[in-house]
């Protein structure tokens, strides 16, 4: 075997080692879009809390999941995975789809019980409060074409160059989420005509969490002389990682990790933390409709079963001497010696690590207003725009902002059913919709943000889905 691929894969051996082990439609934003699911939208945005809701109302069941990547799509993966064997027009187009940024995300939500209630004050509705308890989990990888090359192509392309392998990151958290929020309504007339309502909210979130992987940085440069014969590397990475079990680091990156262990932290978990979310809602004749968030200021704290691997320098790597290539053994003790080398210190230490914080905004514009006999006020046609806006790549959180423009029909607040089509964000567009039914006092729904798995599988990125029930009174 070329030394040069010896080196590679030894190279790519510790980066799995330290990366691989660890183990963005990232947000249900059809769900802002229809009536019936507002409640489930005021997790997110505490403006929606007691919104579509007459009296009262409980959720028991609402579950959301999503995968994606922001470049690859499906009919490529397919034929990748199906392939027996890969041609460099394969590996080519490839490299070709992927940018110097690239993330991948792997996440759902699960809520447990969500409650909400409106107050009311001389016939009008003046406070709305909701308590609830949901599980999330969040995985996201960033990583470099550079690094996909070096992988599928060798060091011999960067002969004399030295190159970036970063960005390099993964990160993962699993959390539940316990939370309270409030909002108030104050409604102002301006002129004849105009009834201003103003909404101010705020929602508070306690969490604990049983597992955590936090890539504070890594940062890899590889060099090759121009003859190809010597590598250079050059190393600085920090990782935390967080989990249930014991022996972290001897018995792998997340320790031994036994079923008592678990059953131990089931409840408390090993970290907890707290975030707040903001929100303002403001609405003009009911006619227009305006809700802003800032959602997950906040962070979680790992005390116990926490351990940060960290290391940094310079490596320089000139192949394996001929001699002890011949037998399978000699060849893993100098492997061996190679990772020993690059081994990253281990140490127990407390962290912290932050939430995935990010922006909402949704303008709905309601047509066609309906009360029912029992009270309940719903609208005919409702036509939505969202933004939403991470502050960096990370967790269930893009830069890169997502825009989605939704549609919404509703027969008699009974059948609600909708479409949306969104741009940006992970899966850089997508086409989704949503269905739901409300028969007395019971609700069931469907939606998914990205039907274009089914439609054309060349532009799919991604897939999600959603599906929930609970009463409203």
């Amino acid at each position: 075997m070329n030394r040069n691929k010896i080196l590679i894969a030894s190279l790519l051996l510790l980066q799995f080692e330290l990366n691989s082990k660890c183990s963005n439609a990232q947000v249900n934003f059809g769900q802002f879009q229809n009536q019936h699911t507002f409640t489930q939208t005021s997790e997110f945005m505490p403006s929606y809390i007691g919104e579509g809701v007459r009296k009262f109302k409980i959720t028991f069941f609402d579950f959301y999941v999503s995968a994606s990547n922001s470049s690859i799509s499906i009919a490529q993966l397919n034929s990748m995975i199906n392939s027996n064997s890969w041609s460099n027009k394969t590996i080519d187009s490839l490299l070709n789809q992927l940018k110097t940024e690239n993330a991948i995300y792997a996440g759902g939500n699960f809520s447990f019980l969500n409650v909400a209630i409106n107050i009311n004050k001389h016939k009008r509705k003046f406070l709305s409060a909701s308590i609830g308890m949901r599980e999330r989990l969040d995985l996201n990888m960033i990583y470099s074409r550079n690094l996909i090359s070096l992988l599928l192509k060798g060091n011999k392309q960067f002969a004399g160059e030295k190159i970036n392998l970063s960005p390099l990151s993964v990160n993962f958290l699993q959390c539940t989420d316990y939370y309270f929020g409030m909002k108030a309504l104050l409604s102002f007339k301006l002129g004849k005509k105009t009834l201003l309502k103003i909404k101010p909210e705020l929602q508070f979130h306690y969490l604990t969490s049983m597992a955590n992987v936090y890539m504070k940085k890594a940062d890899f440069n590889l060099f090759t002389q121009p003859n190809g014969r010597e590598l250079n590397l050059n190393y600085d990475y920090d990782m935390y990682i967080a989990s249930p079990g014991n022996n972290m680091g001897v018995h792998g990156l997340f320790g031994e990790v036994l079923p008592k262990d678990i059953k131990k932290n089931l409840f408390n978990g090993i970290g907890g933390g707290k975030a707040l979310d903001f929100g303002l809602g403001i609405d003009v004749n009911d006619w227009i409709k305006i809700n802003m968030a800032l959602n997950d200021v906040g962070s979680i704290s790992f005390k116990n079963h926490a351990v940060n691997y960290s290391g940094n320098g310079d490596l320089e790597f000139d192949g394996f001497s001929t001699s002890y290539t011949e037998t399978q053994n000699s060849f893993k003790s100098q492997t061996d010696s190679m990772l020993s080398i690059l081994k990253p210190t281990i140490e127990n230490a407390e962290y912290k690590v932050p939430f995935a914080t990010k922006y909402f905004t949704n303008v709905s514009f309601n047509l066609m207003k309906k009360r029912k006999k029992n009270g309940m006020v719903y609208f005919r046609h409702t036509f939505n725009v969202t933004y939403i806006k991470g502050f960096k790549n990370y967790l269930n959180t893009t830069k890169v902002p997502l825009m989605a423009l939704g549609y919404n029909y509703s027969v008699g607040n009974i059948l609600n059913f909708g479409i949306n089509a969104a741009k940006r964000g992970s899966d850089i567009k997508s086409v989704g919709a949503n269905l739901s039914c409300q028969m007395g006092h019971y609700q069931l729904w469907f939606n998914c943000n990205n039907l274009l798995p089914l439609i054309d599988k060349r532009s799919a990125k991604g897939v999600d889905g959603a599906i929930g029930m609970g009463m409203e009174f």
